[in-house]
């Protein structure tokens, strides 16, 4: 069984911590906690993804923005991309991007989570971006 943590909580577990290792679809943190971005659900031809971006190591995590998200259409489809932005004061040392689309004529949807290794070892995940998001 899945368990779930929220946005606000995911943050506060950040918080203070700095980022000591990265790929585009993964980061860890000092304090042994792992952040991945993948599509957690799907149905038919929708599909939904994340990558972290412009990340700059050993710096203190000192803000998360919320997450921002920006909805699209093209051609047959929609969907919605999101942003959170991870700072040290006032500078960004990391973004997190994701997309979610409806599939094939919209009739679908996807959804990206944060898939979260907690210190502890508990695995959790915390919803990103869906496809039906605003």
């Amino acid at each position: 069984m899945t368990k779930y943590i929220s946005f606000d909580d995911l943050r506060n577990a950040m918080l203070y911590h700095r980022i000591v290792e990265w790929k585009d679809n993964y980061i860890r943190l000092d304090n042994g906690m792992e952040l991945r971005i993948e599509e957690t659900e799907q149905d038919c031809c929708a599909s939904a993804s994340g990558q972290f971006e412009n990340v700059k190591l050993d710096a203190a995590i000192t803000a998360i923005s919320d997450i921002n998200y920006a909805h699209w259409e093209y051609d047959d489809t929609y969907g919605c991309s999101a942003v959170v932005t991870i700072m040290h004061n006032r500078n960004i040392i990391c973004k997190a991007i994701g997309d979610a689309d409806a599939g094939n004529g919209g009739y679908y949807y996807s959804i990206a989570s944060f898939c979260v290794k907690m210190p502890n070892g508990q695995n959790c995940q915390c919803h990103f971006v869906g496809s039906d998001d605003e």
